[in-house]
């Protein structure tokens, strides 16, 4: 009997040893990895930009992503671009932490030049709680203008990858704030990661304003002015923008027109088409044009 003891406490033993092998193991597996990939641009102006359209977008980092080279490292990255019609916009930027990870966001703001003017690292975030309305996330709120900072991009710090934060369990934050007695939980390990999900709320706080040319339709225009009485009865022509927009801006334009129209919405393809025609579309009208025939 004393034998059988001694070879259950030994097996024991062994499969002790071999399951904190095995958790070890894990553990490292899931440590993020560095990106061998190349990047896709050799400078920031190559970048493909989202207008901030809207109040708020989602935008998932993932291994579909953009790769950017960076000071401190390669990253997956997103890259946001103010409106043409908007001065100056507030933006809300949270990186949302997803069960065990979260994507550590540095961000740099660059003039019209595509220069960088500005960088927020991400010790400059808050760390916020989750509650009934949102998830916990880092968050910062950004100011974004025409005149100085009109882009911005999102990437993660090689720095910070494969490190991990310990935040508190949400159960011991409701606690707290209701005056309960600490329940008896584990605060959660969260690793930094290479890919991640960044929702961005924003509001303009000063607008554009710009001189319209002469008033005056071009016939085809006014054909379908008569053909659907709903579309406003004069479309001034926009005074185009000097710069010429990007391919995927461009096509952006184009899909959110043929969306609205689809849907029959002609205010907002016609608010689209014009603010297309202010960043320098050229395609825009045309689009428009072709889909209310």
């Amino acid at each position: 009997m004393k034998i059988s003891k001694n070879r259950t406490a030994l097996i024991m033993a062994l499969l002790s040893i071999v399951g904190c092998s095995n958790a070890n193991t894990v553990s490292t597996n899931n440590v993020p990895l560095m990106i061998n990939q190349g990047a896709c641009c050799s400078s920031y102006s190559q970048f493909s930009w989202i207008p901030l359209q809207g109040t708020e977008i989602s935008v998932a980092i993932n291994t579909q992503s953009q790769i950017g080279q960076f000071p401190d490292g390669k990253s997956y990255f997103a890259a946001f671009s103010l409106p043409s019609h908007v001065e100056q916009m507030r933006v809300k930027l949270d990186s949302i932490i997803r069960k065990d990870q979260v994507f550590a966001p540095t961000v740099i703001l660059l003039n019209k030049d595509f220069e960088p003017v500005k960088t927020i690292d991400l010790k400059d975030f808050s760390l916020t709680s989750s509650n009934l309305l949102q998830r916990a996330a880092y968050q910062q709120t950004i100011m974004m203008t025409a005149t100085k900072t009109p882009y911005m991009i999102v990437y993660s710090s090689e720095k910070y990858r494969g490190d991990t934060i310990t935040i508190p369990h949400p159960e011991r934050v409701r606690a707290e704030e209701l005056g309960l007695p600490r329940p008896i939980v584990t605060d959660p390990e969260i690793k930094y990661t290479l890919t991640g999900q960044l929702h961005l709320a924003f509001k303009p706080t000063q607008l554009k304003s710009y001189r319209a040319s002469s008033p005056v339709l071009a016939p085809q225009v006014a054909a379908i002015t008569t053909e659907l009485p709903l579309i406003p009865k004069a479309i001034a022509p926009i005074a185009a923008s000097n710069s010429t927009m990007l391919p995927e801006t461009e096509t952006f334009y184009n899909q959110q027109i043929t969306t609205a129209i689809k849907h029959k919405n002609i205010k907002k393809a016609l608010q689209l088409l014009n603010e297309a025609k202010r960043a320098g579309s050229t395609s825009a009208e045309s689009v428009f044009i072709e889909l209310v025939k």
